[in-house]
Order: C-alpha cells, then sequence, then structure tokens
C-alpha cells in the first residue's frame, strides 16, 4: 500500500485530507509540524509528502519523493525557491481534487519503477515509449507513453476527458478537453499497427475505457 504523508498545522484541514486518502485506499499518516515529519521519516518512508506552504521549507525531503504544496490564496513562492515542488495547489481546494493529484503522483511512480508493462497482448517499455504485440513494434510519444501506462494501470474503468485532464494534466496547465481527444487519436493509431487499437474504447456519452473486452 501506499505511503502519504500530510504535514499541516492546520489539525481540521490535515485529519480531513488523511481521512479522505484512507478511504480510497492510501496508507495516510499526519504530522502538525516539521519536528514530527522528521520524527516520522526517519522510521518510514512516504511515497508522496503533502505540506503546507507555512511548513514546507522547514522539511528536508528525499529528492525522489514527490511534493505537493498546498499554499494560501496570496502566499509567495519566494520562500520555497530552495526546495524542488512537483505541484502547488492553491487553496481554497476541494479535497477530492487533492486525492486526485497524490494518486496520479502515485502511479507515476510506479511507472517509473516499473521497466516493462503488459496488457494483453500488449507489452509498453515505459522507459523508451516502446510498444510491441505479435512481433510488431511502435515508438510512442512521451504523453502517449505516460497515457497509455495509465491506461494499463487502471484497465476496464470509464474516466471522462475531465478525469483523464485531471489525473494526467498539472493543475497549472489550462487544457481543452478535446485536448484528451487528440491524444487518444494519436495512441490508437500507434496501436492499430500493432492490432491492439480496440483496446481503447469510446464509452458514449461517459469517456474512454482500455479493456480487453
Amino acid at each position: 500500500m501506499s505511503k502519504v504523508l500530510v504535514v499541516d498545522g492546520d489539525d481540521a484541514a490535515r485529519d480531513a485530507l488523511v481521512t479522505c486518502l484512507r478511504f480510497v485506499g492510501v496508507e495516510a499518516h499526519g504530522a502538525e509540524d516539521a519536528v514530527a515529519a522528521h520524527c516520522w521519516l526517519e522510521t518510514d518512508a512516504a511515497d508522496v509528502l503533502v505540506l503546507s506552504d507555512e511548513i514546507a521549507p522547514s522539511i528536508g525531503a528525499d529528492p525522489r519523493v514527490p511534493i505537493i504544496v498546498l499554499a494560501r490564496p496570496h502566499a509567495s513562492p519566494a520562500a520555497q525557491t530552495h526546495m524542488r515542488i512537483d505541484e502547488t495547489l492553491r487553496r481554497p481546494i476541494a479535497l477530492g481534487r487533492v486525492v486526485e493529484r497524490v494518486e496520479s503522483m502515485i502511479e507515476e511512480r510506479k511507472l517509473r519503477q516499473e521497466t516493462v508493462l503488459e496488457f494483453g497482448a500488449l507489452t509498453l517499455e515505459v522507459a523508451n515509449g516502446l510498444a510491441s504485440a505479435g512481433g510488431r513494434q511502435s515508438a510512442l510519444a512521451c504523453f502517449e507513453t505516460r497515457l497509455l501506462a495509465f491506461f494499463i494501470g487502471c484497465p476496464d474503468k470509464v474516466f471522462s476527458r475531465a478525469q483523464l485532464l485531471r489525473r494526467l494534466w498539472p493543475s497549472n496547465a489550462h487544457v481543452a478537453e478535446r485536448t484528451v481527444d487528440v491524444h487518444i487519436r494519436r495512441l490508437r493509431r500507434a496501436l492499430e499497427h500493432l492490432g491492439c487499437a480496440g483496446y481503447i474504447q469510446t464509452v458514449r456519452c461517459s469517456g474512454y475505457r482500455f479493456s480487453a473486452f
């Protein structure tokens, strides 16, 4: 089970996010300040850190661990420039949105650790974006590799365009939902060469599903 550490001095906000993360199957823990966070990190490891902007500058984290900072509406990022931040989400923000971004970072971290993903007749070499099936190969662009890896990791589930945008694009990216269709078409063309285009299924009025059925 993936582990997430939420570090926030606001007890109510911290506990609410920890509860939501546990609800979706993440082992979430809370810490009220940098001292408590360091104590936890000395004995355990997190797959994602979620930090309030007041506490973030005091955290010395493993550079391999993704970091989400929850920032006050008008907080200046100047104090955070010395640390690597993967994403900044401005408060107020729905807890569900934070949970989605945490889940997305967990999935991406897992994929970076995987060298080969398989689904049905299809094999994807994540590092070099090479898809293959039946002795044929197709080189994928960076985003199509990411999209295919996401689909392989979530088979038989229907995702709307909005959900795919929230899961695969950073929160500060201003992207139209139709952009998803463009990347889906590109991925389908690449998989068509391998005889696997049928895995990407359009679900009328709902979105897309990746399935062998």
